[in-house]
């Protein structure tokens, strides 16, 4: 009998290394067309909108470095309230920054004017802005240089003349300005101080900044610039607008008495129920927006050309 001879067919053996390693490569393969998948999905629904994808912080920060002329275009129909306690004289009553010594009538201090947003970074190079984390953003995003500020996260008036400002400096406010014997000098402080159970306190601390800074600079143009209100949505609720608004009466009536300058910028940056304009504030409801910091810098710079 002839024996058929079965020929076995042999099974080729695939390493296991190499069936992770293909895997692998169907796992990336499929990740990368996902993702290709909806990143055209995404472009798509952004241009039909016709909104094109941004990170929202970029948003957020590339309103501050808007050239002029742009940022006026928008701003152009807008108006401010700056106050005069001194009688100003005819070609100067587009500009009403209270200069101290009151007028028998104060109602021509109280005119609306168009709110210009250019300013000369060089015009304030002899100058010195007093003032908290708001202040800060005045060289943060560049409107000034460093030196011309001495300003910190939290600072009030009573710290102003007794904390330093600036751990390498080693200096308080007061005596950083006695180091440097600004031209003028420019106080933006309060709201890290503003409570009704404290209020006459943080009046007092004030009170006794400006009567210093008054005997340490005779010669020196000092101007308080008013406490901004907060926003209707705002992160910062233990902040009651009320408040500011008394506590601005409190610095206007000290500059009166000693004949200092004040700028009443809350009223050019509120709406008609003395909230925070949203055009004018951060997120945060507090902090200046660069359209802030533009207005103040252009009043300041107009009235002390």
């Amino acid at each position: 009998m002839n024996k058929k001879v079965r020929k076995k067919k042999r099974r080729v053996k695939v390493p296991a290394a190499t069936v992770v390693l293909y895997i692998i490569m169907v796992v990336i393969i499929l990740g990368i067309c996902t993702a290709v998948f909806f990143i055209s999905f995404n472009a798509l629904n952004n241009t039909d909108s016709g909104v094109p994808a941004v990170n929202n912080s970029i948003i957020s920060s590339s309103r501050f470095i808007l050239p002029d002329n742009e940022i006026s275009s928008l701003y152009e129909s807008s108006s401010s309230e700056i106050s005069s306690g001194e009688e100003s004289s005819s070609s100067d009553s587009s500009s009403s920054i209270d200069t101290g010594s009151s007028s028998s009538d104060d109602s021509d201090s109280w005119t609306v004017i168009t709110q210009p947003t250019s300013f000369n970074k060089e015009f304030f190079k002899d100058d010195l802005f007093i003032g908290d984390s708001i202040f800060t953003g005045l060289y943060g995003y560049k409107f000034l240089n460093k030196e011309n500020v001495a300003a910190k996260l939290g600072y009030t008036p009573y710290l102003a003349m007794n904390e330093p400002f600036d751990d390498e400096l080693g200096v308080t406010a007061l005596e950083y300005a006695k180091q440097r014997s600004p031209k003028r000098i420019f106080i933006l402080l309060g709201s890290n101080a503003l409570d009704s159970s404290a209020l006459n306190a943080l009046q007092n601390s004030y009170s006794n900044l400006l009567t210093t800074l008054k005997s340490e600079f005779p010669n020196t143009k000092i101007c308080c610039i008013s406490i901004t209100p907060v926003a209707r949505q705002t992160n910062y609720p233990n902040i009651k607008n009320s408040d500011v608004k008394l506590m601005n009466e409190y610095i206007r009536e000290q500059c009166k008495a000693l004949r200092l300058d004040y700028y009443d910028l809350y009223s050019a940056v509120s709406d008609e129920d003395g909230y925070f304009l949203e055009e004018y504030a951060e997120i945060d409801g507090m902090h200046f927006s660069g359209i802030t910091y533009r207005v103040m810098l252009s009043a300041l710079q107009k009235k002390y050309s």
